[in-house]
């Protein structure tokens, strides 16, 4: 969620007197290029920001808006470093959202530059600037000052971990399931049958299904009018036959798991899961065991250790049971979320925040012990965990390899291509 929506829309709900009038072009183009960044277009807000940046090139506001841009945007995350570097020569805490006349960037700039170091691989950089962050926040801002901690002590663990490269392959899945545009959260059921991934198509992202037919993947078919989605659910898995999906609803303030069903020609309506699982707060990446009978998914209910925790429900009487929080071994006081449970419901992979990381969201791995009780969760290692975020693997053959989503700027075919990870 983006938290500056408020702020920018009162902002541009109302008149900003005093501009000339080549000023109140700039404001007029200002706030169309907020617009695009309140929605996190951030392509479209970097090409409406840069125009105005060379004409005010003492706005270190926009530098800080040009940087985080950079940041966002896949293959060009090493711009944002000069743009953020600039920002940070003149920060304030006195911000006035949505006028161009706002010449000092945020506090921000420093924990966005320190985001920028890192994923750049530039880990003494970015901790000392999260450290000169931390020195911004105020003594009673308890939960940012453990994070912004916990990103000083990630920049170690990545050097550590890049120094220590996990050996893999990378296969591209080809053009049937790849082309120019975003293709995403890719899933396999357990039976190797069904293939489900997400597609960005011009006006909405789409849910697509291929059918394993005479040793070939049938081409995919957009599913999403079957479901009656507008565009707005995203995959979590199949089930073990591939009869069975589980999408999460994001609306950016809230989201709910959803289920829809496959009789062997179409897929159902989507339909809510039962009060056990979704409640008024934030679930996601639901995952049923290959014997159907665990549910495991992400919330953000009160009781948990912070964030998103795991928690696993039991099918009981036919329908979901009470879900149970996977404890303090797995969740942190950051997020974690993504969880897939295979090997007969003893291995767990899930997404962190928290744990042994490298930066933004990590893969991990943990398995179940002979006493009932997780072990210490395993980063699954760079290069497949980088000090950016890492938010969705498929893991298969036992965890052996997987699916995910991969930007490369040579040999992809467009943005996000799918590809299979195989783990020597």
């Amino acid at each position: 969620m983006n938290k500056r929506i408020s702020g920018i829309l009162l902002a541009l709900a109302i008149f900003i007197p005093g501009f000339s009038q080549d000023n109140n072009k700039l404001q007029d183009a200002f706030l169309e290029a907020e617009y695009f960044f309140m929605h996190e277009d951030y392509q479209d807000a970097v090409n409406a920001y840069l125009p105005l940046y060379e004409k005010m090139a003492d706005n270190q506001n926009l530098a800080y808006r040009i940087g985080v841009c950079y940041l966002n945007i896949p293959g060009k995350k090493n711009l944002s470093v000069s743009y953020l570097e600039t920002a940070a020569k003149n920060i304030s805490a006195m911000q006035k959202e949505g006028t161009i006349n706002q010449i000092a960037a945020p506090y921000e700039t420093l924990f966005e530059l320190g985001k920028a170091y890192r994923i750049n691989f530039m880990f003494s950089k970015a901790k000392e600037t999260f450290k000169k962050y931390l020195g911004t926040l105020l003594p009673d801002d308890a939960g940012n000052i453990e994070f912004v901690k916990h990103e000083m002590d990630v920049c170690d663990m990545a050097a550590d971990l890049v120094s220590k490269p996990v050996s893999l392959t990378e296969e591209n899945l080809g053009d049937l399931f790849n082309d120019e545009k975003d293709n995403f959260n890719p899933v396999i059921s357990a039976d190797g049958k069904s293939f489900a991934f997400m597609v960005s198509l011009k006006f909405y992202d789409a849910v697509m299904f291929s059918k394993l037919e005479n040793g070939k993947w049938s081409a995919p078919v957009n599913i999403t009018p079957e479901l009656q989605s507008d565009g707005d659910f995203y995959i979590s898995s199949l089930s073990a036959d591939g009869k069975i999906l589980l999408l999460s609803r994001d609306d950016n303030y809230n989201s709910d798991i959803y289920i829809s069903s496959y009789n062997g020609i179409s897929w159902s309506k989507v339909v809510k899961l039962n009060k056990n699982i979704n409640t008024k707060y934030w679930e996601s990446g639901g995952f049923i065991s290959e014997s159907g009978d665990q549910l495991i998914f992400a919330s953000d209910r009160p009781g948990g250790f912070g964030g998103l925790d795991l928690y696993i429900s039991k099918k009981i009487n036919g329908d979901w049971g009470a879900a149970v929080n996977l404890g303090p071994e797995i969740n942190t006081p950051f997020n974690e979320d993504r969880p897939f449970l295979i090997n007969n419901g003893k291995s767990l992979f899930f997404i962190s925040q928290g744990h042994r990381n490298m930066g933004g969201y990590d893969i991990f791995r943990s398995d179940m012990q002979a006493n009932g009780l997780w072990s210490e969760p395993e980063n699954i290692g760079y290069p497949l965990n980088t000090p950016d975020d890492n938010i969705f693997f498929m893991p298969t053959d036992g965890g052996k390899s997987g699916f995910c989503s991969l930007f490369r700027e040579t040999g992809g075919y467009g943005k996000q291509d799918i590809y299979k990870i195989i783990f020597k």
